[in-house]
């Protein structure tokens, strides 16, 4: 088990992102689908790219807000449901929130004199102030909209950060008692109470939540549902249980096609179950590369 896994259940969370939350696999790659939910996949991946190469997919608070502002862009852009300054209010807590870089702005900058692609605060106090000005000024400006709603998301993943997973968890459990069937951001709300309770040591009860998340086989996030499930396991001790989740991720979602938690399922299967790999192919992409056994550290 990675030292990751293996950390203790902390306001941290687990890992935590986007079309309806149980769109299957084939409505995702064409079909029926429209523009808007063209988009939402092409956010999904983006997020789960960048999620991997910054940390593994294991800590939810971070991975929870960098779904939730793709959510935003898509959502309140595309569909423009929102004020524009509702949305500025948002998207500026979703950003300090997950994109944030805490340290020094003159060593952090550098050279650079240019704006500086992500927020810079000076430690997580300064992070934590910044979002909740945003989320407060658009309570006030905003109250009971979409944004609102989903700012409630946004809040939730703080909370994680924080130590508050009892916090976090009140407000998913309301966000999920208010959004309709059809939210986008549901699977985040889901996951995120998912990773609330195991951060509570409720680990039964993260399993049950990821359960719903799901669904059924080819439902929408699936694939990192299951991934999560297996890794919940092992933190029980139920190596065998959790293998057989791993088996069967890699026969729902090949190796050799792309799926957001491939590479942490080939790990622990590495350690696991070399046998399960047999006949899979070797990674190629250059993250699964950076992720391979014998691969450079950074």
């Amino acid at each position: 088990m990675s030292e990751d896994d293996k950390a203790p259940a902390t306001g941290q969370g687990v890992r935590m992102e986007l079309p309806t939350w149980d769109h299957s696999r084939s409505k995702r790659r064409g079909g029926d689908v429209g523009p808007t939910e063209d988009a939402f996949v092409t956010g999904v991946k983006e997020a789960g790219r960048t999620a991997k190469a910054r940390s593994g997919l294991v800590i939810g608070g971070v991975i929870a807000a960098l779904a939730v502002l793709v959510g935003i862009i898509v959502i309140f852009n595309s569909r423009q449901t929102a004020s524009a300054t509702a949305t500025r209010q948002l998207a500026t807590a979703a950003r300090y929130e997950s994109e944030a870089e805490v340290g020094d702005p003159a060593l952090l900058l550098g050279a650079n004199k240019g704006k500086p692609v992500a927020p810079i605060v000076k430690d997580e106090a300064e992070r934590t102030a910044a979002v909740n000005k945003a989320l407060d000024e658009l309570e006030a400006s905003a109250a009971g909209t979409d944004a609102a709603q989903v700012g409630a998301l946004v809040r939730a993943s703080g909370l994680l950060r924080a130590g508050d997973p009892a916090g976090a968890e009140a407000l998913y459990r309301e966000f999920l008692g208010k959004a309709g069937a059809g939210h986008p951001l549901l699977y985040a709300a889901r996951e995120g109470l998912a990773f609330a309770r195991e951060a509570q040591n409720d680990l039964d009860g993260a399993l049950a939540e990821l359960e719903t998340l799901a669904g059924q086989k080819g439902a929408f996030y699936r694939d990192m549902a299951l991934w999560q499930k297996g890794r919940i396991l092992e933190r029980q001790g139920k190596t065998e249980a959790a293998l057989e989740v791993y088996r069967q991720y890699i026969a729902e979602y090949p190796l050799q096609q792309p799926s957001i938690a491939q590479n942490e399922v080939r790990k622990r299967l590495e350690e696991l179950d070399p046998q399960a790999l047999a006949g899979q192919p070797a990674p190629e992409s250059p993250i699964q590369m950076m992720d391979a056994p014998g691969a450079p550290t950074p």
